[in-house]
C-alpha cells in the first residue's frame, strides 16, 4: 500500500508506517529539499518531489525557481511539488500564481506529474493548467466540487484523499468520493503523525465505494505507479 503524499522529513512523524509498501515524500520549499533527498536516498520504497509550496512563497525569490530547476534536472524526483494555490492562507494571489505557473512549466518541461494543493483555489488551477495541455498529477486532499473534479478527470488528473475522509460528517467528500471512479484515486495521509491511518483511510473508501479494502487497495496503488511510472 502505497502512501501517496507524507511529509516523513517532519520532526512531527516519528515512525514508519507498517501497513505500506512504498511513500511519495513532497517537499515545500528550498529549506528542506536537502533533506527530502537525503531521507529519500536512505530507503528503496521512498520517493521524492522537489517544489515550492504556496504556503512558504513568501520565503522565495525568482531565482529559487532556477534552482529548482537545476535541482529538478540533477536530481531526477519523481514528480513537481507540493506546489498550487491557496486563497485561504496566504494573500499575494499573483505571486502565488506565477510560481505555480512557473512550477507546472517545468514539469512539462522535464515530463513529470504535478503534486499540487489547492484550497478555495480550485477554478484558477484549473484554468491554468488548461494552458499545459501535457500537464498530468494529483490534486492532494481534493476539496473542490463535484463539477470540478469532472473538468480535472477528464484533463488526466487524479484526486488525493486523506484523513479528512474519515470524518462519518464529511458528506460533499463522501460525494466526491462516490462519484469519482476508482482509477481517478489515491490515498494519502499529509502531515498527519500516525503513519498508519493510511489503512483506515483506506477502509473509508471501501465503505464509501462499496469494495472489498483489497480492491480498493490494489487499485490506489496501480493508480500510483501509473501516474508517478514508479515500477512495483
Amino acid at each position: 500500500m502505497i502512501n501517496t503524499h507524507i511529509h516523513l522529513d517532519f520532526d512531527s512523524v516519528k515512525s514508519r508506517s507498517k501497513t505500506k509498501t512504498g511513500v511519495i515524500v513532497p517537499s515545500t520549499g528550498k529549506h528542506n529539499w536537502d533533506k527530502v533527498i537525503s531521507y529519500c536516498n536512505n530507503d528503496n520504497n521512498c520517493y521524492f518531489a522537489l517544489g515550492i509550496h504556496p504556503w512558504l512563497i513568501s520565503d522565495h525569490q525568482m531565482l529559487d525557481l532556477y534552482s529548482l530547476e537545476v535541482r529538478i534536472e540533477d536530481e531526477k524526483p519523481l514528480a513537481v511539488g507540493t506546489c498550487g494555490l491557496d486563497y485561504i492562507k496566504v494573500k499575494d494571489r499573483n505571486k502565488q500564481r506565477y510560481f505555480f505557473d512557473e512550477q507546472v512549466a517545468l514539469a512539462t518541461r522535464f515530463d513529470l506529474p504535478l503534486i499540487i494543493h489547492s484550497v478555495q483555489a480550485t477554478e484558477d488551477v484549473r484554468d491554468l493548467l488548461k494552458s499545459y495541455s501535457k500537464s498530468r498529477g494529483v490534486i492532494q486532499a481534493y476539496s473542490g466540487t463535484i463539477q470540478e473534479a469532472e473538468i480535472l478527470m477528464k484533463m488526466g488528473f487524479l484526486f488525493g484523499f486523506s484523513h479528512n475522509l474519515t470524518n462519518p460528517h464529511a458528506y460533499k467528500l463522501h460525494d466526491i468520493l462516490k462519484f469519482l471512479p476508482m482509477e481517478s484515486i489515491l490515498i494519502e495521509t499529509d502531515d498527519r503523525k500516525n503513519t498508519d491511518e493510511l489503512i483506515q483511510i483506506a477502509e473509508r473508501v471501501a465503505k464509501i465505494k462499496k469494495l472489498h479494502i483489497q480492491q480498493v487497495i490494489d487499485q490506489c496503488d496501480q493508480n500510483t505507479c501509473k501516474l508517478f511510472n514508479l515500477d512495483k
